[in-house]
């Protein structure tokens, strides 16, 4: 495990509310069961109507922040969605919708990696997922997601807007999908659920958030008190294990994904790694040096160059 990621394990032990993690329990069991909804990801992607500011023109780049009302069972302050388009000037064929990890509140840590793919000649679309940012259910908590059904309902709702957003600008754009962490995780769902084909970048990413919250460095600020005992951790792996790409059909399309991975990731274990790629045959795993937090601080260029070699694998199969 890389030092940084090692001193992250002690401050989500000892640190501050925000890292806790299922401080309210388990919540509503109804919505515990969206976690292995893999029937709601096999439905045709719901119809979005957004609504769109006025475009900025910067330097480099134009930028429309815009608005849609959420196509799943959500808490009224989640329910309004939000969006950010990034595009360079001049024409661009390509589009990549950007998932959120966790913690990751409104547009600026994704801005980063969208300022390199303007670079590239790469659109992005940035989604403030639910619970999150402007879409926090209790806007003064500082730990959005209070309880396993809270989750449960942010993934299977950050999901399904994923695959409305890819199927909305389908007709404009080559689209391709990828995220950091959880938003690696949650951007493979989409896009093996997608309706077309799209390219794939899982950065950082599990095959499901069971080994993440179990085995990683997030376990440390799991609250199992509240979950009624660590005897429930079986329960929980289960819970969280059946939100897996695993249980997902392989589209062709993922054989020419790319996923990037750094060898000491205290976060995510390489088992949980190894397992997706191993699921999408053809995909490229390509391993980097440093911990979770360094690869996301140190190594943008790298992710970058994967979403968009990405989109060239895919154009390459796609004309063979």
């Amino acid at each position: 495990m890389h030092p940084i990621d090692r001193a992250a394990a002690v401050m989500v032990r000892r640190g501050p509310r925000r890292l806790r993690i299922f401080p309210g329990g388990w919540g509503e069991t109804r919505y515990v069961g969206m976690l292995g909804d893999v029937a709601a990801l096999a439905a045709d992607p719901p119809q979005l109507t957004i609504s769109w500011s006025p475009t900025k023109h910067l330097a480099d780049r134009t930028v429309r922040d815009g608005h849609f009302t959420a196509p799943t069972d959500l808490p009224p302050p989640a329910r309004t969605a939000a969006i950010r388009l990034v595009e360079p000037h001049g024409d661009t064929a390509r589009l990549c919708l950007l998932m959120a990890a966790w913690n990751d509140h409104g547009y600026d840590t994704r801005q980063q990696l969208a300022d390199e793919l303007v670079h590239r000649g790469i659109g992005s679309l940035i989604l403030e997922i639910p619970y999150y940012g402007h879409r926090r259910v209790v806007p003064a908590d500082d730990q959005p997601i209070q309880t396993v059904a809270d989750f449960a309902r942010m993934g299977l709702g950050a999901a399904t807007e994923g695959r409305a957003l890819l199927e909305h600008f389908r007709h404009q754009y080559q689209m391709g999908v990828s995220g950091y962490s959880m938003g690696g995780n949650i951007g493979a769902m989409v896009g093996a659920t997608a309706a077309n084909p799209v390219a794939v970048a899982p950065l950082a990413a599990s095959h499901s958030p069971g080994p993440v919250f179990l085995e990683g460095v997030i376990s440390n600020g799991i609250q199992w008190q509240a979950l009624g005992g660590e005897d429930q951790a079986d329960q929980l792996r289960d819970a969280l294990g059946a939100a897996s790409v695993l249980r997902l059909p392989t589209p062709d399309w993922t054989r020419a994904a790319v996923m990037v991975a750094a060898r000491a990731d205290g976060f995510v274990p390489s088992s949980a790694v190894e397992a997706l790629h191993r699921h999408w045959p053809g995909s490229e795993l390509r391993w980097r040096p440093g911990g979770h937090a360094t690869l996301l601080w140190r190594q943008r260029r790298v992710l970058a160059d994967a979403i968009c070699e990405s989109f060239d694998r895919l154009a390459s199969d796609r004309n063979a």
